[in-house]
């Protein structure tokens, strides 16, 4: 009798929940209701210690998993959709071995705001130190 009430009980707690939109999570992902989405860009530069730019370094952005290299001049563009203004993360890693030098990997803190024709982006510049060995 008590497994039966409680079963019931579940179902109808359950059946109230589904009502209001709330449900259940995995893999620690989010669900946000409502939440506007809008287009952003990051875009920056890495360069090493004497100011000169570095080709091929990966910048990663967490949360998220866009993926962007630098250029011969050193620099990268990562556009996207996502929840409107917060913090990034970026990690930056020198991933081609010796072809360009060995740098050691970095992070950057990226806060992304709106520009005066109202996207939302940031800049960043970045200077990686020589692996030493």
């Amino acid at each position: 009798m008590k497994k039966q009430l409680l079963k019931a009980s579940n179902a109808i707690f359950a059946s109230i929940l589904a009502l209001f939109g709330v449900s259940s999570c995995e893999d620690g992902v989010e669900a946000l209701y409502g939440v506007e989405t809008s287009e952003f860009e990051i875009v920056g530069t890495i360069t090493n210690e004497e100011s000169a730019p570095i080709k091929d370094i990966q910048v990663v952005r967490h949360p998220g998993f866009d993926t962007a290299y630098t250029d011969a001049n050193g620099n990268f563009r990562i556009v996207n959709e996502g929840f409107l203004g917060g913090t990034v993360f970026l990690h930056i890693d020198d991933v081609d071995g010796d072809a360009n030098g060995s740098y050691q990997s970095d992070t950057a803190q990226v806060v992304l705001t709106r520009n005066a024709n109202g996207l939302l982006g940031a800049t960043i510049n970045k200077t990686l130190k020589e692996k030493t060995e």
